[in-house]
């Protein structure tokens, strides 16, 4: 369902037009919407692989719930025309997005927990455990970034009164971007712990495989994350970061490779 929102709005936006950027923007229900269903997709893969306890059915309820109302919340106020984030305009506006708060920090704490089931108690496969807890992790950690990106706005909002256009770390730091990086963490190596388990090769190269990009997957995180803290956009790191992002970004790409089926696989 909010991947299907989300591809409604792309249409939305193609046919409205208007600034992809920017407080009030299309972006958002289209980027949330996409955001929060791979979410609830890669959770449904986390959770096959967890044994059956009484906690799942709340927890997975609670996770998929808080999803839905903030992105239908943020959906709700682009059609009304006004930013959904920092909007303390009016009562309801400001109601809005303390409600949007609310929800978002439930769906981190149903995250949360998640991990720690995963860590306790994950059934499946090497590879896929790998795959799991990192990108929970990540997720985590995006979730801390997420914390900063709101009080940067307020610190924003506070100083001249209206909402921010974009937010940055700094001076140019790409909260956004590191921000993005660790909520789709469990997307990329999921599906690449999915390839590596239907691939011909011995187990032992595939968990070596796995080990690899999760590290790689971590070291490009790391350095976006970093690169953001000292106020630098994500294409303008320093040297050292800008290597580690690179070499991490490089590191997946290979093993996506030796992951696909041979008759896709590039020579």
């Amino acid at each position: 369902m909010l991947l299907a929102s989300a591809a409604v709005h792309g249409v939305v936006e193609l046919v409205d037009g208007g600034s992809w950027l920017g407080s009030v923007s299309w972006r958002k229900p289209i980027l949330f919407g996409e955001s929060f269903g791979l979410l609830m997709w890669s959770s449904v893969w986390v959770l096959r692989q967890l044994p059956r306890r009484w906690w799942g059915g709340p927890l997975t309820a609670l996770l998929g719930l808080s999803s839905v109302i903030e992105v239908t919340l943020i959906t709700m106020q682009r059609w009304r025309g006004v930013a959904s984030h920092f909007n303390e305009s009016t009562t309801f506006d400001e109601g809005v997005f303390s409600f949007m708060g609310m929800t978002v920090l439930l769906a981190g704490v149903s995250v949360t927990v998640l991990l720690i089931w995963a860590v306790f108690d994950f059934r499946g496969s090497a590879i896929a455990r790998i795959a799991a807890l990192v990108g929970l992790t990540s997720l985590v950690v995006a979730g801390y970034i997420g914390t900063d990106m709101i009080s940067v706005g307020k610190d924003v909002y506070t100083a001249t009164g209206h909402v921010p256009e974009n937010l940055v770390f700094g001076v140019a730091g790409s909260a956004k971007v590191a921000h993005a990086a660790g909520i789709h963490a469990l997307q990329v190596l999921g599906v690449l712990a999915v390839l590596l388990e239907g691939a011909a090769m011995a187990n032992r190269v595939k968990l070596q495989l796995m080990i690899l990009a999760a590290i790689g997957y971590s070291a490009t995180f790391a350095a976006i994350t970093v690169s953001a803290y000292e106020g630098r956009s994500w294409v303008e790191p320093t040297l050292p970061m800008g290597a580690l992002g690179l070499i991490g970004a490089v590191l997946v790409g290979i093993v996506y490779l030796r992951a696909l089926p041979r008759e896709h696989a590039v020579v």
